[in-house]
């Protein structure tokens, strides 16, 4: 939970069970978090060139880069839920939009303090997302793991007599 000053007025952002229950925050977080923006852009059942898998980083990442405006609208307005459930998601945007000007933050930076609050208040642990992350690293781990190296035996040694 944390107590903003916009303008005269203070503000609790709190993300628990109203900001879990807000299905495009719970989304969008997922995606950033998982690194879904990267993967959605490699080919999962075949082989990734390394220039394809360049290309998948730098496009997921200017996803992400793209959507962290739309998800720190979403967040900001879910984390207010909890404390002011009178406030519109258009009233909620235009507060975030002050907060921001008078803390002069970019999306990134209250992106940052939205995502620090949310830890803080255990709202990746509310919605499973911790869980689920684990267990994808997890299968990651696994398959990495289950994957046949292809033996090297059958490549020429190098006899130079230099």
């Amino acid at each position: 939970m944390k107590t903003i000053q916009i303008g005269n007025e203070q503000y609790t952002l709190e993300f628990g069970f109203e900001a879990a229950e807000n299905k495009n925050v719970v989304q969008r977080m997922f995606n950033a978090l998982s690194m879904s923006y990267i993967g959605k852009r490699l080919d999962l059942d075949g082989e990734n060139s390394k220039a394809q898998v360049a290309v998948a980083m730098l496009d997921g990442t200017a996803d992400l880069i793209s959507d962290i405006p739309y998800i720190c609208k979403d967040a900001f307005y879910a984390g207010l839920l909890e404390h002011h459930k009178d406030i519109t998601a258009e009233k909620s945007k235009d507060l975030m939009k002050q907060y921001m000007k008078e803390k002069k933050l970019s999306f990134k930076g209250l992106y940052e303090e939205i995502k620090e609050t949310m830890e803080d208040d255990g709202f990746f642990d509310l919605t499973g997302l911790t869980e689920m992350i684990e267990e994808m690293n997890k299968a990651e781990e696994i398959v990495e793991k289950k994957v046949p190296k292809t033996p090297q035996d059958h490549k020429k040694k190098s006899t130079s007599t230099k």
